[in-house]
């Protein structure tokens, strides 16, 4: 609800309290949005932030240069909370001022404070990480999409996505695109450019991206509720906009009242080897305290989240560097959690001086040397 209301927000500073309505209820009825915000994901606050960072944006050129500092904060807390999604705020808001002409406004000094307020807790979390976890965050949440396994999944990918989820209100939104340039081309009314730079960005970034998920570009749809609800206002009378009004009204009750009653699976597939490997993992390590654990090619974060015995997880990425390892003499055996596939390609020769202690799926828990005397504990579930 948050959300809606700073859509509704948005409309109203853009437009008219009748664009923001219009708005958020079209949010509302975007595909997958009540159901993700009642899970535990981040795609709904990431979109939240977002959204509260571009109107702080509009505010601070509107009253008050102060309101970077609160631009600042939403692009601070939306890196956080999801990544590479949560720069968006910046790099609209740049294209923008650089699609105005405003290059001083990029070293005005509200605007550079709003960048300290938005990156200084982000560097201070990524030298904490560095230097006493697990140094993987920034590798793993923001390098990702490029380095990690490839989708099968075409370049189109998100066009093909975006018509199919969201084809009962696709017509209204292009229409509203069309509003917005012609307001802000027209009619000077610049700051609509935001929302057609906001639309654009989302699928065309993540098209590069080798993961290509509809659930990457869920921050779109609020500027894509904000182009429906132009369109609505325009095709609408005065005399029928309250009685619209009205009826979605009521009809959004009815829906949120049905989606609450209905159960929520909150079962996940994601990490499901390692869910179900790790009480064994955490028992095996507590009877046999000397062992040393690697993580080959895993995100060590939900290896740390899952095995809570572990403190610091080495991970390795490179075979070579692995093997090596495996090889070296040391004073106590290693444990190493890895696929069967990179198992399988392992050298010969390390490979026979390794045995597999447990296996699910695709996924096994191997030890070095061989000859290794442990106690393997198999814990229920």
């Amino acid at each position: 609800m948050a959300l809606v209301a700073v859509i509704y927000y948005l409309g109203k500073l853009l437009a008219n309290q009748w664009v923001g309505f219009f708005a958020g209820a079209a949010y509302l009825i975007t595909n997958h949005v009540i159901r993700l915000a009642r899970l535990a994901r981040m795609d709904i606050p990431v979109s939240l932030f977002i959204t509260a960072a571009i109107l702080c944006f509009i505010l601070a050129q509107r009253r008050s240069r102060a309101y970077y500092l609160l631009f600042g904060l939403f692009t601070c807390l939306a890196i956080f909370t999801k990544d590479v999604s949560g720069l968006a705020p910046l790099v609209i808001v740049s294209m923008y001022l650089v699609l105005r002409g405003q290059w001083k406004e990029l070293i005005h000094p509200w605007f550079l404070a709003g960048l300290a307020v938005a990156f200084l807790p982000l560097a201070a979390w990524v030298m904490l990480d560095q230097n006493t976890l697990f140094n993987t965050w920034f590798r793993c949440n923001f390098m990702h999409l490029y380095k990690s396994p490839a989708f099968k999944n075409p370049w189109y990918y998100y066009i093909t996505t975006i018509s199919r989820k969201y084809f009962y209100l696709l017509p209204f939104a292009l229409y509203g695109g069309y509003l917005a340039f012609r307001r802000a081309f027209k009619d000077k009314q610049y700051e609509f450019y935001l929302l057609i730079i906001w639309v654009l960005i989302f699928p065309v970034a993540f098209s590069f991206g080798r993961q290509k998920l509809h659930y990457f570009i869920m921050p779109i749809y609020p500027a894509a509720a904000l182009l429906v609800g132009l369109t609505i206002e325009k095709l609408t009378s005065v005399a029928i906009k309250p009685k619209i009004a009205v009826v979605l009204k009521y009809l959004l009750v009815i829906y949120a009242t049905v989606m609450l009653c209905l159960p929520i699976n909150i079962r996940s597939h994601r990490d499901e080897e390692l869910v179900v490997m790790a009480p064994a993992i955490e028992e095996t390590l507590k009877y046999n305290p000397g062992c040393e654990f690697i993580a080959y090619n895993y995100d060590s974060a939900a290896a740390l989240w899952y095995v809570r015995s572990l403190i610091k997880i080495p991970t390795v990425k490179d075979l070579p560097a692995l093997e090596d390892q495996l090889g070296a003499a040391a004073n106590s055996p290693r444990l190493c959690f890895i696929s069967a596939d990179d198992f399988a390609r392992l050298n010969p020769a390390v490979r026979r001086n390794c045995r597999i202690l447990l296996k699910y799926k695709k996924r096994l828990l191997v030890v070095s040397p061989k000859s290794s005397e442990l106690s393997v504990v198999l814990s229920g579930g």
